[in-house]
């Protein structure tokens, strides 16, 4: 999957996990803002691991969940 198609898959799973675009805005945290929650959470991590991407949420540190560049930074990591 090359960067770009991983950003637009990325980017549409994590609005569908927070249920709005507020999600994709720069600058906007995710978790102080509440806008990814913990059934969210489990949301995305089900979505990308359906991607090929598996995070282990017990091997990353929470705060690489704050924004979408830290999300798309951990999914580039991540990717099989």
């Amino acid at each position: 999957m090359n960067d770009m198609k991983l950003e637009q898959a990325v980017k549409s799973l994590l609005v569908e996990a927070c249920g709005s675009e507020q999600a994709l805005e720069d600058g906007v945290d995710l978790l102080e803002s509440e806008l990814l929650d913990s059934l969210g959470f489990i949301s995305l991590l089900d979505g990308l691991e359906d991607i090929g991407i598996s995070i282990q949420p017990t091997q990353v540190d929470r705060n690489e969940f704050r924004t979408l560049d830290g999300i798309l930074n951990l999914c580039r990591k991540y990717l099989k």
